[in-house]
């Protein structure tokens, strides 16, 4: 009876640890997709700034509504 009792003790530890490994690679997976959105996002700005900048320095007009540089 003892050897049963701890047999079930030892495979709900075992079923505890397997959930929060699978837990914790979940997170991981998810923050590495957050981490890679927020990069593609901050390069876009970036890019979309430069072209800004660049219609400016030329002595263009930048217009948002159609996103492109307008010579003056």
């Amino acid at each position: 009876m003892r050897a049963r009792i701890m047999l079930i003790g030892l495979a709900a530890v075992a079923i505890f640890a397997i959930a929060v490994s699978i837990y914790g690679l979940g997170r991981e997976s998810a923050q590495v997709d957050v981490m890679k959105q927020n990069q593609e996002a901050g390069d876009a700005a970036d890019q979309a700034s430069s072209i800004f900048e660049r219609c400016i320095d030329a002595g263009g007009v930048f217009d948002f509504a159609t996103g492109q540089c307008r010579g003056r």
